[in-house]
């Protein structure tokens, strides 16, 4: 399969939302056909995986969508590329940096690694961009 780059990572051409692994479209199949699914598009060339902590069945608990990714890729995780989606929701008078460093690292334990490639915001959850930025970097 074909690559391309986003900044300095190479992933490939096509790549797989997991999302529906979770939810969204449909009944959901079971937590074994997802985990075959994933690994079968790592097979086919596919290195780039996109899911979220807030992909859950019926958008209730926290990541659902994770831990199967995580299953899927732990064998083949220095081969592949992921991405995860931060949902953020910050109490009065929180620290936004300690929320974004406490749901990156539970996203971390529930995929099965020591590192995300790309982290982003899901929702803005009204907590404003700058802050979100300036913790996101430090």
């Amino acid at each position: 399969m074909k690559t391309r780059m986003l900044r300095d990572i190479e992933v490939s051409e096509i790549g797989m939302g997991c999302m529906a692994f979770s939810h969204g479209y449909g009944q959901i199949p079971d937590e074994q056909y997802s985990i075959e699914a994933i690994q079968n598009a790592f097979e086919h060339g596919c290195t780039f995986f996109d899911t979220a902590e807030v992909y859950s069945p019926g958008l209730e608990g926290i990541g659902h969508n994770e831990r199967i990714v995580g299953k899927a890729l732990k064998d083949v995780r220095d081969q592949v590329v992921i991405a995860t989606k931060l949902f953020l929701r910050v109490g009065p008078g929180g620290s936004v940096y300690k929320t974004i460093r406490s749901h990156l690292e539970a996203s971390m334990a529930r995929l099965q690694t020591d590192r995300v490639d790309l982290y982003y915001l899901h929702r803005m959850g009204g907590v404003p961009v700058e802050k979100v930025a300036e913790a996101i970097v430090l």
